[in-house]
């Protein structure tokens, strides 16, 4: 479904990402993880034609991509870390309009924002108001609701649960647990490694600009390691000699 062989990209001269071989099938959900500034943005951005790349090539639905046609952007799904939503609008509004650009019927939207906003909201009657005056899980669920209102075959999460309290952000795994078949992908780049654990069937690790590590849960978490966290740390492998030098503690 999605290919990306030998991907390169430098700013000013310094190397975010080099030589990244990675490959997403339908049915699996990609976690991608790394420190702050490891090159996962860069990755996504890559993927979705927001920056060019310096070498390699990103093949998405077994079609090379020099940018992305309408066509491509109708199988894919993003809800970005920073939230693009026109908060002058109320939720009805916003997600008609997100709809509109999509070859859905008036009954098809209809019923979609009404399954949706049914099981992410208790009261409808605030999604009346403005999005600016929503709460962070509110925004979060309302770019969610927009980035699979096509129902896309590839989803893209950019820290989707950064912000929410932890009841609505088990109501978004279950929901991506049930979106994700054998006919989607999704790719998650976020650090909240508990969330993850719940719904990756995949891990790619990156570490000053290369993939380190790229396999499923159950080889990442091989030796020993319960939790993602444990095994990131074995693989991330944190510089605690430096630690031991700080004599004034």
């Amino acid at each position: 479904m999605i290919q990306i062989q030998q991907l390169s990209k430098k700013f000013n001269k310094q190397e975010v990402l080099k030589d990244v071989d990675l490959e997403i099938q339908a049915g699996q959900v990609y976690a991608l993880l790394g420190k702050n500034g490891a090159g996962k943005t860069t990755i996504i951005r890559s993927i979705l034609d927001l920056i060019r790349i310096d070498n390699g090539a990103i093949t998405l639905f077994e079609a090379k991509h020099q940018y992305l046609d309408a066509d491509l952007k109708a199988k894919i799904g993003v809800v970005g870390d920073d939230l693009a939503l026109i908060e002058e609008l109320n939720a009805y509004d916003y997600i008609e309009l997100i709809g509109s650009i999509y070859d859905l019927t008036r009954a098809e939207l209809k019923g979609r924002i009404d399954d949706l906003f049914a099981y992410f909201f208790e009261d409808l009657e605030v999604l009346k108001k403005p999005m600016a005056k929503y709460s962070t899980g509110m925004k979060k669920k309302m770019a969610f609701c927009a980035a699979i209102i096509h129902k896309p075959d590839f989803l893209i999460l950019d820290e989707p649960f950064s912000g929410l309290d932890p009841l609505v952000a088990n109501q978004m795994i279950n929901f991506i647990q049930k979106y994700a078949n054998q006919d989607r992908a999704v790719l998650i780049s976020s650090h909240d490694l508990n969330y993850v654990e719940k719904i990756a069937t995949h891990i790619c690790v990156l570490d000053k600009s290369e993939l380190v590590f790229n396999d499923s849960v159950k080889a990442f978490t091989e030796g020993g390691a319960e939790h993602l966290d444990e095994a990131l740390l074995k693989v991330l492998k944190p510089n605690d000699a430096e630690l031991d030098k700080i004599s004034w503690l």
